[in-house]
């Protein structure tokens, strides 16, 4: 409770530690001690800038970040058949949640609502690309790879559905796996994908041409109001105010949830590394493409040969990609996530828990 109605430090500090502690065979690596000194720049600047956001907002950074010590405990103890059931039990009730919704859900002007959630098909639509890495990263059989083909339906009901973002950070997941690993999986992946989507958005051709329409209208305007719908000229909008207000964030930006406060929209820049760089400050957003670049390395020398190394290696591009395009640092716990798993496998002695070393992205 201290924490959570004080400053970030206590918080992060009551998650980190034990973690820390109970990790006998714990060895800091570089990508630690950058992690370490950015956690040090977001109390620094808490505590330079004093409570410039909810109780809530310092809680939800702090267990964010308290997500890279304990990934990086994880490395190959992750189990990607039992990954795989779990997640494909969430990713068919949510196709048939989002499937239902388009047909007769009428209470959204672009999406359909699930649960009332107008994200609801954005949210489960990342459920479905961890599910996708997942499969790809694994040993198949000639049997299972049929079965494992009626993962392309959800990709059919979700660009259905208008979901955009998260199609773009797998299809570049997908080239960057292909590219580091060797393997044509993730090309037939993508080929696939891309049938699915043009499908999916043929499929409701009134609504497709709207939002294209829509994109378009304010592609050709010289200025876009702070009143536009377009969820794209949206981000640009929130991009050029984060960037108007680099100069005046200082060493240690301008605080926690500050941005928001100053936006037309009153809402986060939808780029974790431009929101560090305002209310955390430069450094601090330094460091933290530091610590995923050097995770990206590490995950990258195992992708080739590793299920575990492959699945994360994408799970870390696709994740960055997202928070590119749709993050928020006080929401960001797969990214801080995926950073510590990847860290964590160059220290990992252990095998895949399948026991089988395998070409993960092979033909």
């Amino acid at each position: 409770m201290l924490g959570t109605k004080g400053h970030a430090a206590v918080t992060a500090a009551l998650l980190i530690a034990p973690i820390v502690v109970i990790s006998a065979k714990f060895r800091p690596v570089p990508a630690d001690y950058l992690f370490a000194a950015l956690a040090a720049l977001v109390v620094a600047s808490t505590v330079v800038n004093g409570v410039t956001a909810s109780g809530r907002d310092y809680a939800l950074l702090a267990i964010s970040m308290a997500y890279y010590p304990a990934f990086r405990a994880v490395a190959h103890r992750f189990d990607p058949r039992r990954f795989c059931y779990i997640m494909g039990a969430i990713v068919s009730v949510g196709t048939l949640l989002t499937a239902w919704a388009i047909v007769y859900d009428r209470s959204g002007e672009y999406k359909p609502f699930v649960f009332g959630f107008g994200e609801g098909p954005t949210v489960f639509s990342l459920t479905w690309c961890f599910l996708v890495f997942t499969l790809l990263s694994m040993k198949l059989s000639a049997r299972q790879w049929p079965v494992a083909g009626l993962i392309a339906v959800p990709s059919f009901v979700f660009a259905a559905a208008m979901v955009r973002h998260p199609f773009i950070a797998l299809a570049l997941s997908f080239v960057a796996s292909a590219v580091k690993s060797g393997g044509r999986r993730q090309i037939a992946a993508l080929a696939i994908v891309c049938l699915t989507i043009f499908i999916g958005l043929a499929a409701r051709p009134a609504m497709s041409g709207k939002i294209i329409g829509l994109v378009v209208e304010n592609a050709h305007k010289p200025v876009v109001a702070c009143d536009t719908k377009d969820t794209l000229a949206i981000r640009i909008i929130l991009t050029k105010e984060a960037l108007n207000l680099l100069p005046k964030a200082g060493l240690l930006g301008r605080g926690i949830g500050t941005f928001a406060q100053q936006s037309c929209y009153k809402t986060e820049p939808h780029n974790v590394v431009l929101q560090a760089a305002v209310e955390v400050g430069v450094a601090a957003a330094l460091l933290l493409v530091a610590v995923f670049t050097l995770g990206l390395m590490a995950a990258g020398r195992r992708a080739r040969f590793d299920a575990v190394g492959s699945f994360v290696f994408a799970g870390l591009v696709f994740v960055g990609i997202e928070y590119l395009i749709s993050g928020s640092l006080t929401n960001s716990a797969l990214l801080f996530g995926f950073m510590g798993w990847a860290v964590g496998l160059q220290q990992s002695e252990g095998r895949e828990i399948s026991g089988e070393p395998q070409l993960a992205a092979g033909p």
